[in-house]
C-alpha cells in the first residue's frame, strides 16, 4: 500500500489561521499531500489593510505533509480585515514555478478553536464544526 499519492497534484489541501488572544500572534497551520517528489517552498504572508506586508513565514524546500508556525504582527490593529496570501513553489531558483496560490481574509478577532469556533483558512467545511486544529 503506497502512502503516498502520485497523481495528485501538489497543492494546499487546508490552511487554517487563528489569533492567539493577545491579537499580537496567529497560529497557522497548513497541509500538503503525501508525495515522493521534490519537496515544495510555503510562503505565507499577512497584509495589512492598506496593502503593505505586516509579517510572513517562508519555508524552503519543505519535507513534512503538515506545517505549524506562529506568525507575529507588527502593530496589530484589533477588528481589522487582513489579507492572507499562502504561495506553494517548486525549486530553489530566482524564479521558482508556481504550484498554488490561496487568498483569503483575516479579520484580527479572537476566535477560540476549543470551542469549534472558525477560523480563517480555506479546505475546511466551519458550518459542519470540524476541528482542523486536532489532526
Amino acid at each position: 500500500i503506497s502512502l503516498f499519492q502520485p497523481d495528485e497534484p501538489l497543492r494546499f489541501e487546508r490552511i487554517v489561521l487563528y489569533p492567539y488572544p493577545d491579537l499580537k500572534r496567529i497560529w497557522t497551520r497548513a497541509w500538503l499531500p503525501a508525495t515522493q517528489a521534490q519537496p515544495p517552498n510555503v510562503e505565507i504572508a499577512v497584509f495589512n489593510p492598506d496593502g503593505s506586508e505586516n509579517t510572513s513565514v517562508y519555508m524552503m524546500a519543505h519535507p513534512e505533509r503538515r506545517l505549524e508556525t506562529t506568525l507575529h504582527l507588527r502593530e496589530p490593529r484589533p477588528g481589522a480585515t487582513y489579507q492572507v496570501v499562502a504561495t506553494l513553489t517548486l525549486g530553489l531558483s530566482e524564479t521558482p514555478e508556481l504550484l498554488d496560490r490561496q487568498t483569503f481574509d483575516l479579520v484580527l478577532e479572537f476566535r477560540n478553536p476549543d470551542k469549534k469556533e472558525p477560523g480563517f483558512g480555506m479546505g475546511v467545511d466551519w458550518d459542519r464544526g470540524q476541528t482542523p486544529t486536532q489532526e
